[in-house]
């Protein structure tokens, strides 16, 4: 994304092509998706959106980037707290998002490049959570790296099942969900070291 600016008219110009471009991804495929199509739906002026951003990559790449961000939030909240995984904080934030637009993108396509971000992000939370569980005791019988992408990617699938599926249990019972079918064979194995 080109250098953001901070006025108002840059802000707006931003929310605009933002919401519309989550509008778009919601209906139709973001590989049909053309530059005109934001423009006509923020109604804004060409020159406008190319003063803001390089092209339509750019505009998904700045979004991806702000709900990271969001995201990622929960995550160092949950490692603060000395919890391995944040999966109520992450249920909960795709559940009370103040606009559609993550949920959209979790939807679409374009979602992947999030999805891939945020499983890296999680990966990298989880391993070191891991290891201070498992203190000074020998090493595990499956290599941390292994478990974090495990437990990661379980996590991030059960998220996206749930927001494909309108969110059909709450963020808790979500989480409870999660817990049960997820976590007890991690805590065996790091019972045994």
């Amino acid at each position: 994304m080109k250098q953001q600016k901070a006025d108002r008219r840059s802000q707006r110009t931003y929310r605009l092509v933002n919401s519309a471009f989550a509008e778009l991804v919601g209906e139709k495929p973001y590989d049909e998706i053309l530059v005109q199509d934001i423009l006509d739906r923020a109604n804004i002026g060409r020159t406008t959106f190319y003063a803001h951003y390089f092209d339509k990559e750019d505009v998904l790449n700045s979004i991806i980037e702000q709900e990271l961000e969001r995201l990622t939030r929960p995550i160092a909240h949950a490692v603060a707290r000395q919890r391995v995984l944040p999966s109520l904080e992450l249920f909960e934030h795709a559940y009370h998002s103040e606009n559609q637009q993550l949920r959209v993108l979790m939807r679409s396509r374009a979602g992947k490049f999030l999805w891939e971000a945020l499983q890296t992000a999680l990966c990298q939370a989880i391993e070191p959570a891991l290891s201070t569980l498992r203190a000074e005791r020998r090493s595990p019988p499956i290599p941390l790296p292994v478990v974090s992408e495990y437990l990661a990617s379980t996590l991030l699938t059960l998220l996206k099942w749930w927001v494909a599926a309108d969110m059909p249990y709450p963020p808790e019972q979500m989480e409870h969900i999660f817990q049960q079918l997820a976590l007890p064979g991690v805590w065996s194995m790091l019972k045994e070291t």
